[in-house]
């Protein structure tokens, strides 16, 4: 297998080259997984974290905001952790009212990594859905959503005028609310808000 470095890993997630996250499912979830599962976890625990956790990446990747000071795995690895030890102090919290546990998060997060856990619940929820549209549909939200103008996006997909790439957007974007909103899950987590 090729070893990849840390910056050919980011570029091709920016790139959102699917090689990247097969290196990445296939080098790092193995150590996520297993610190899942040593701290009360179970195998699906494990790869939602996984996944939080490459959205958590991803993001940082489009905005520009990650600074590496150390390894990618290691910064990785950090995100899975923050966002495990967040789900499980978040259980304990609900199994023992707050009296009783005198222990707070930042016991368990040697780095800063603001980890917000229902919008990665909701991030995980769309992301599900938008890699189930049609490829042309992934390929122009994915534009959208990096900002593209209508007229890259007409251009890039070889549209004849931006008036189609905007109604091409449109029904893209109605077909995710669709299935989002006749998701079980979505019903459920947004239930309660």
């Amino acid at each position: 297998m090729i070893d990849f470095s840390d910056n050919a890993i980011l570029n091709g997630l920016k790139a959102c080259h699917s090689g990247s996250v097969k290196y990445i499912y296939k080098n790092y979830f193995p150590l996520a997984r297993s610190f899942v599962l040593k701290n009360s976890g179970i195998q699906q625990d494990a790869e939602d974290v996984f996944q939080d956790g490459i959205i958590i990446l991803y993001e940082k990747i489009r905005f520009g905001s990650i600074t590496l000071n150390c390894s990618l795995k290691t910064f990785f690895y950090s995100i899975c952790k923050n966002i495990w030890m967040q789900r499980l102090d978040r259980k304990w919290r609900l199994l023992y009212q707050a009296d009783f546990v005198n222990e707070s998060y930042e016991d368990y997060e040697p780095i800063q990594i603001e980890v917000k856990e229902e919008e990665a619940e909701k991030k995980r929820l769309y992301h599900l859905h938008l890699l189930s549209l049609p490829p042309d549909c992934q390929k122009i939200l994915g534009m959208f959503l990096s900002k593209a103008s209508l007229k890259e996006i007409a251009e890039c997909m070889g549209f004849k005028d931006i008036n189609y790439a905007k109604t091409r957007k449109y029904l893209c974007k109605n077909m995710l609310r669709k299935k989002i909103l006749n998701d079980p899950q979505y019903k459920m987590f947004f239930l309660y808000e």
